[in-house]
């Protein structure tokens, strides 16, 4: 649960560049994943999936697994060492590890039509959820395998990304067609329905809930980051505030928003920016920090704790890894 201690300090903070760990890697690296206590980083490496072992900000290489296309999404399981990825082929692929420690292909998804966007799982890890360029959301469960179970389809343009509140009942997506969608579960029939829809100014591929009450929404192209908030009275999201944040031409999609719970850390990736912004007492955010790149095709993630980030751009083409640390 997401509470605030008053007394509670955050001292300045900055993510160094850990340079000497830095890896070349030649081929687009459009997504990232750690696993549930960041010994094991997955990279999406055009149509590779890299898998290495991850200590003390440096990786060592430890199996490569072909894919058929482009790997877009990959959620690592929390409670396993299984993950999840998405691809250009529009293929979900379940991999499993055996006894040896290597991963193989468990299950093929086959439902959308069109390139994945994004895939993420609740906390249960009974269900996955996926958006694709198809314009749909779909809802995976698994019975002695995983099936598709509902399929969303109010979204007139490709979902770019999904986030999941608190809670585990309510459901935000946005969409090239200038809308978010927040959906709910229905504790009668366990099933999910749109609730609200947002209509936005501008279209935007990344938002994050906080907690069960609060979300943030980068619009693209923005110097802003929006704050939406739940009134209970309308039992509706409205905007609540702008918050400036850098930002250049944007052209890219992938790298969701992330919010670290123990650092109140929000990671905000905008044009060739990646926005650090810390969560007050108050509910509101600051940006704190914004670290710049000479491209905005910039790639990342960072690990459970936020205690390191790691991302791939187009101009330095490496893997690169930077380390929290208070100032």
């Amino acid at each position: 649960m997401i509470t605030f201690n008053p007394q509670l300090q955050f001292n300045t903070f900055d993510y160094q560049l850990l340079e000497q760990n830095s890896i070349k890697e030649p081929e687009w690296c459009f997504s990232f994943a750690f696993n549930k206590d960041s010994t094991i980083l997955a990279v999406g490496c055009q149509s590779y999936i890299k898998l290495f072992e991850f200590t003390n900000g440096r990786v060592s290489l430890n199996q490569i697994l072909m894919n058929t296309d482009f790997v877009r999404s990959i959620y690592f399981m929390k409670k396993s060492q299984n993950f999840i990825s998405g691809g250009e082929d529009s293929y979900i692929l379940v991999w499993q590890q055996n006894q040896d420690n290597q991963w193989f292909i468990q299950q093929k998804l086959l439902g959308h039509s069109k390139p994945i966007k994004h895939i993420i799982m609740n906390q249960n890890e009974d269900l996955i959820i996926s958006c694709s360029s198809d314009k749909t959301i779909k809802f995976w469960v698994k019975y002695n395998e995983w099936v598709c179970s509902q399929t969303i389809t109010n979204h007139t343009s490709q979902v770019l990304s999904l986030s999941i509140n608190e809670s585990q009942n309510k459901l935000i997506s946005c969409s090239e067609d200038k809308s978010i969608l927040v959906m709910e579960l229905s504790s009668i029939t366990n099933m999910w329905f749109v609730k609200q829809r947002i209509f936005l100014q501008e279209q935007g591929r990344r938002l994050c809930f906080i907690g069960d009450n609060q979300f943030t929404f980068q619009p693209k192209n923005k110097d802003i980051l929006y704050l939406f908030q739940w009134n209970s009275t309308s039992q509706q999201f409205y905007q609540e505030m702008e918050i400036p944040v850098d930002s250049s031409l944007d052209t890219n999609y992938y790298f969701p928003q992330q919010f670290i719970n123990q650092k109140q850390l929000l990671i905000n990736k905008n044009g060739n920016y990646i926005n650090l912004l810390r969560r007050k007492v108050d509910g509101t955010f600051i940006k704190e920090k914004a670290i710049k790149f000479n491209t905005n095709q910039i790639f990342g993630t960072m690990d459970v704790s936020g205690d390191y980030l790691v991302t791939w751009d187009q101009e330095q083409k490496q893997l690169q890894f930077r380390k929290f640390s208070e100032i």
